[in-house]
């Protein structure tokens, strides 16, 4: 862990998250989605035209894919010394992040890939197998940075709203539309494109690069990243590494593109 003055100035922006307030509860989250079902008109706001999504489609959206994920990952790692030391520093970085409309929830998945995620509305997830590789908060940040991201720039919404990788989409931005199933299909592509594709190595990069300097502005050392990139290059070499960052671009072309940063400190 690093040293208690960093975690003292984190604390004074943030208290503590107990374990059941960290995500909201799965089933919380099916009602709410379950209350867009019977008005066709809502269903047709979400996934509609060039001119994006309002911030209440968005988190509804964010919400839908986050269910898909935390099914695909055999649920929510309930550790809570994890929890809370991921929402507390993913709530630091997020207080400095361009978008703060936006309610930032930071979760763990119950599974041993090495892999961390985004939806939009500002849900993050990493999972287990990466988290524990993250032994130093400025390690964790670099990783966090990234995820808030995403978010931060919209990538995912930009996809949805071109309409992207869905199918029937004029059937759900048509007035006439109540079939709720097929919205359901467009978030299972959606979720099947960032979980499986993601997104485009520009796009990464360009989350690489901001989300570096976000963990440096909120007080963590630059190099958090670019040190986690080159521990898995490590831990992979010359074994397959279909479980490492499988939806990102290789290790070795995204530590090129990130500045030559020195190795944080390990305590």
């Amino acid at each position: 862990m690093n040293s208690p003055a960093r975690w003292l100035t984190v604390l004074a922006f943030i208290a503590a998250i107990p374990l059941h307030a960290a995500f909201p509860n799965l089933g919380d989250l099916t009602d709410k989605l379950k209350k867009a079902e019977g008005t066709a008109s809502k269903v047709g706001q979400v996934v509609k035209g060039a001119s994006g999504l309002t911030l209440e489609e968005e988190v509804a959206v964010g919400d839908a894919v986050s269910l898909e994920i935390v099914s695909r990952f055999g649920g929510i790692w309930r550790d809570e010394d994890a929890t809370t030391r991921v929402n507390t520093l993913g709530r630091a970085l997020a207080r400095y992040a361009d978008r703060q409309d936006l309610n930032w929830r930071f979760a763990l998945l119950a599974s041993d890939t090495v892999n961390a995620y985004s939806a939009p509305g500002g849900r993050v997830f990493i999972t287990r197998g990466l988290y524990k590789k993250l032994d130093t908060d400025d390690k964790l940040a670099g990783v966090l940075g990234h995820e808030i991201e995403h978010i931060d720039r919209r990538h995912a919404v930009k996809i949805i709203a071109r309409g992207e990788f869905l199918s029937g989409v004029n059937a759900l931005v048509s007035e006439r539309s109540s079939d709720f199933a097929q919205f359901d299909k467009a978030i299972s592509e959606v979720t099947t494109l960032l979980l499986e594709k993601g997104f485009d190595h520009g796009t990464e990069f360009e989350a690489d690069q901001h989300g570096r300097s976000l963990a440096q502005v909120t007080g963590f050392a630059p190099g958090g990243l670019r040190a986690v990139l080159t521990r898995l290059r490590k831990d992979t070499s010359g074994k397959a590494t279909k479980e490492v960052f499988s939806t990102h671009p290789p290790l070795d072309e995204r530590l090129k593109r990130l500045p030559a940063d020195p190795e944080p400190p390990s305590s």
